[in-house]
């Protein structure tokens, strides 16, 4: 079902006369891509705090700091924080966290608005799209082999510390790394493309290239005028190209002092990451963006169902089938991205598209979003169980 549809629910006693009749709460189903306008309402009371519980619990239980928003299309939103930002100062609603490899779907949403101009096609051979002058074994793999993580092209080295190894210098925290330095470490071997799913970073690398010869622009420029245009969506930044602007949650297991720069975790770690998991963001915004993604309102309907065409796997393009994957051990199919940063994040954004529901949960501690977040992700949904809507 592709449309959103509305059942109203009557419920009559038996033998009743109409006119006794009472009916029951209307009921609200939504489907990928046909969402309503932006939810700004607030959440009651009681329910606020059921889901500031999950958070203060998850603290207690050990994580440092945390912050969520939920967003339901029947109007109403809700975002919180627990925990400190730097083992002294609180998490704030609006803090920014490194969100890693969420970044892949950022990138994957603009490459199809492309797609949907007729800028590329993403049949077309990668090569076509790269800069004239970067020399790298692409073995004919298509613009779609590397959004599905098909490409066969494996990872380059697998962390700043390996780069700064690889390349004789000692490690920079503040040094930006661009996608060529980076791409240039992936080794010579490739598989066949097309064959298999391989979740390898050096796929978002290229499209982050595609991205920036196609349109002219800088990657950053490139998303300001197309998915990230809203001005709404200004706190979501691709790094090191902008910065972000509010308070900072900084990595729990790093001594931070002039290590970060301005930059989560660092200027270099995101610009390591480039277009596989360079970005930040606050919860607030990344719902946001993840609410009017796949609501529909910044691609096609035609574009969301390719993306999510998980062909009895698990993986689209540059989105997973959070239930298939185990990470969304909730009730209902879960839709969305995760992402770790060893160097001290993990963030969560899951989608539940039958119930219109868009949840963000981002910490500062380093580890598998399975373990770390989407557990939380889980609790706060279930906390609107029951509640009527909250």
């Amino acid at each position: 079902m592709r449309r959103l549809v509305w059942l109203v629910l009557v419920g009559l006693s038996a033998g009743a006369c109409a006119s006794s009749s009472s009916p029951a709460p209307v009921v609200a189903t939504y489907s990928l891509g046909h969402f309503p306008a932006v939810p700004t309402r607030s959440f009651s009371q009681s329910t606020a705090g059921a889901l500031q519980a999950v958070l203060d619990a998850a603290v207690k239980d050990g994580l440092p700091g945390i912050t969520a928003t939920v967003l339901v299309a029947n109007g109403k939103a809700w975002s919180g924080a627990a925990g400190t930002a730097d083992g002294v100062h609180p998490v704030q609603v609006r803090s920014h966290f490194a969100i890693a490899s969420v970044t892949k779907t950022v990138i994957a949403a603009e490459v199809m608005r492309l797609s949907e101009q007729g800028s590329l096609s993403l049949s077309d051979p990668v090569a076509k799209h790269l800069p004239s002058d970067f020399h790298f074994d692409t073995t004919g793999i298509t613009i779609q082999n590397l959004l599905h993580m098909e490409s066969g092209i494996p990872d380059p080295a697998p962390n700043n510390a390996a780069l700064s190894l690889f390349y004789d210098q000692p490690a920079d925290p503040l040094r930006a790394w661009t996608p060529e330095e980076v791409l240039a470490s992936v080794p010579a071997y490739r598989s066949t493309p097309g064959d298999h799913y391989a979740y390898e970073d050096a796929n978002y690398m290229l499209l982050g290239l595609v991205i920036q010869q196609t349109t002219g622009m800088s990657v950053a420029a490139a998303l300001r005028s197309g998915v990230l245009a809203d001005p709404r969506l200004s706190s979501m930044v691709y790094q090191p190209e902008e910065r972000p602007e509010g308070p900072l949650a900084l990595p729990f297991a790093v001594d931070t002092g002039s290590y970060s720069g301005g930059y989560l975790p660092s200027k270099a770690e995101a610009s390591e990451g480039n277009g596989s998991g360079c970005m930040a963001s606050d919860s607030g915004t990344l719902a946001l963006w993840g609410y009017l993604l796949f609501g529909g309102q910044l691609v096609s309907e035609q574009s969301l169902l390719a993306m999510t065409d998980f062909d009895d796997g698990f993986y689209g393009l540059g989105v997973f089938n959070q239930t298939k994957t185990g990470a969304w051990r909730g009730p209902g199919q879960s839709i969305g991205n995760g992402g770790w940063d060893p160097a001290g994040y993990s963030s969560a954004l899951a989608v539940l598209p039958s119930r219109g529901i868009v949840i963000s949960v981002m910490t500062n501690e380093g580890g598998d979003p399975k373990e770390l977040v989407f557990p939380v992700a889980v609790k706060l949904a279930s906390s609107l169980q029951g509640r009527g809507g909250g």
